[in-house]
């Protein structure tokens, strides 16, 4: 009982600490930004007298929240973001990972210098301690120095070529509920597409003029169309207008989309567009004489982090359909997947995770990547008794136009009965 009472306490406290922040996300977000950008430039000025440290970080926190509200300012009045406020945004940004690894490395030199006097205790003369040292000095402002030069060369691609690039995805699935008349079906999925300041009208030209020379049988759109409640809907969403399916573009919405006003949004869609748009709700389409369920949930996240992974809309849905025809789910988010495969739904299509927009290759192959600190199911392909899930990484971005290791993303699934799955 003890022990139950302890993790319900701290459940509690833990839970109380994540509301207080996203309720105050941004203002922690400008201080966690001033510190770190204080944190870098005493560590590249070290000299500065001490009264400048005292009232640097004040007026570095002030510079930002005054640069933040002009920024806003300009955005509400429609004016571009311009290639000033874009630098600057970038440069806090970085901070933010160069403070975070001179942290690390201070740490790791402060643990060696703790072993050395260990070491200095039992054998090592004085003259070799100096020395070890004066060594150890020299290395660790090496390591710092030349980290943070990689990783400001690093977002600087990410910012440039890395956030530009595109990737269309190809996968064949052997979906055994899909009548044999259905092999071929080609199902092309984006996401995530933010319309707003971070995208431009030439863009998302580009990208409706990709998507339809991929001649896709049925288009899917999972959430965050809209980015914020001050994107131009009126001058954007005909252009996406543009997109063309076979048995048509089924759209849903994101956590963006509900920020900027989810009944908003969908009467623009429906308005501006020919798209499906379901909140809550399934159609059910014939293909060849066989019939397509398909279900598409409204977002219900408690906010862009924390993740509500049953859909009790799903679980009745589930129940009044024929449980040998075969169903296409869209969740903006991912973490229904258990609950859909469980229910037998054949293929699950996701967004939300943006694949961690930021991405680091890694030793197994997989690129290692910011979502997986809130979410089992960050990008790519996912399989489970037989139901598939895919989370595809957006075509747009959000909070900084920065992609490393994560390219834009157009998805294309074919269904092939008695195919192996092809690796992406």
């Amino acid at each position: 009982m003890f022990r139950v009472s302890v993790r319900r306490t701290w459940e509690r406290l833990w839970e109380g600490l994540a509301r207080s922040c996203f309720a105050h996300f941004f203002r922690v977000l400008l201080l966690t930004v001033s510190a770190a950008e204080w944190c870098v430039l005493w560590w590249l000025c070290p000299a500065l007298p001490w009264p400048v440290h005292v009232v640097g970080p004040i007026g570095v926190y002030t510079g930002n929240w005054f640069f933040a509200s002009w920024t806003y300012r300009r955005r509400l009045a429609q004016h571009p973001m311009g290639v000033l406020p874009r630098c600057y945004y970038a440069v806090a940004f970085t901070s933010v990972f160069c403070a975070a690894f001179l942290i690390v490395t201070g740490a790791a030199w402060l643990a060696a210098k703790m072993a050395l006097g260990a070491l200095t205790a039992e054998a090592l003369t004085t003259h070799t301690v100096l020395a070890v040292d004066s060594g150890l000095d020299v290395g660790c402002r090496w390591l710092a120095d030349s980290g943070m030069a990689l990783i400001s060369l690093t977002f600087a691609y990410g910012y440039t070529v890395g956030q530009a690039r595109l990737r269309v995805s190809r996968l064949q699935l052997p979906l055994a509920c899909f009548a044999a008349a259905l092999d071929g079906l080609r199902i092309v999925h984006i996401s995530d597409i933010h319309i707003g300041s971070n995208l431009r009208h030439e863009e998302l030209e580009g990208f409706v003029a990709r998507i339809n020379e991929l001649r896709p049988d049925i288009l899917c759109i999972t959430g965050d169309i809209v980015d914020s409640p001050l994107a131009a809907c009126e001058s954007y969403l005909p252009i996406l207008a543009g997109l063309r399916a076979r048995f048509g573009v089924f759209a849903i919405l994101g956590n963006h989309d509900h920020h900027a006003g989810a009944d908003r949004v969908a009467a623009a869609l429906r308005r501006l567009t020919a798209f499906t748009v379901l909140r809550d709700q399934h159609v059910t389409i014939s293909i060849e004489g066989h019939p397509l369920h398909i279900v598409g949930l409204d977002d219900r996240g408690q906010d862009w982090a924390r993740e509500v992974p049953g859909a009790s809309y799903l679980a009745a849905v589930l129940m009044a359909m024929p449980s040998d025809e075969p169903v296409l789910l869209l969740s903006h988010r991912p973490d229904v997947f258990p609950q859909a495969a469980a229910g037998g739904v054949a293929l699950t299509l996701s967004g939300h995770t943006h694949g961690g927009q930021i991405g680091v290759p890694w030793f197994d192959g997989r690129i290692r990547n910011l979502a997986e600190f809130f979410t089992a199911f960050d990008r790519g392909l996912y399989q489970r008794d037989g139901c598939y899930l895919y989370v595809n990484c957006g075509l747009g971005v959000t909070g900084q136009r920065l992609r490393l290791s994560t390219p834009r993303e157009i998805t294309v699934l074919e269904v092939q009965r008695a195919a192996a799955t092809l690796a992406v």
